[in-house]
């Protein structure tokens, strides 16, 4: 097979893929590098000083939660949060706290809230942001994002 051809049928099994539900997310955000080549053209949601991701029960899977940070005027961050089967939403809400900390950096605090939440503040000088959840595969496992 030619190398055009090639790319052709992998183009053709790419968007068909991406006709697959995927829940609470969009059809993108499954293939994220491939299909939106400079996510600076997605439109940005708005931005706040501070955000709250709300994580309810236990993991009944292994998975992948996986979120996009957009700071104000810089490119978007993906994080991805391994999941285990028999995680729970305190473990799962602390491995996203420390996964968001260290892709933030110094400029943001994330902190566990109640033991299954995680505050995400900028701190005093830092830029607005917004956090976006692409998508969980873990079976079970809610995560509720919203300004807080």
């Amino acid at each position: 097979m030619n190398p055009q051809a090639i790319r052709n049928t992998l183009a053709v099994v790419l968007i068909a893929l991406c006709a697959l539900p995927a829940p609470d997310a969009p059809a993108y955000a499954q293939f994220p590098p491939l299909l939106m080549q400079n996510a600076n053209q997605a439109p940005r949601p708005e931005p706040a000083d501070r955000w709250r991701l709300e994580f309810h029960d236990a993991a009944d899977s292994d998975g992948i939660i996986s979120f996009r940070l957009w700071v104000h005027e810089e490119s978007p961050m993906h994080v991805d949060v391994p999941i285990r089967k028999g995680e729970s939403d305190n473990e799962i809400a602390t491995a996203a706290r420390d996964a968001l900390a260290g892709r933030l950096g110094e400029r943001y605090m994330a902190v566990l809230v109640n033991g299954d939440d995680v505050v995400i503040t900028a701190r005093r000088g830092s830029p607005r942001f917004t956090v976006e959840l692409l998508r969980d595969t873990a079976l079970d496992v809610d995560v509720d994002v919203d300004r807080d």
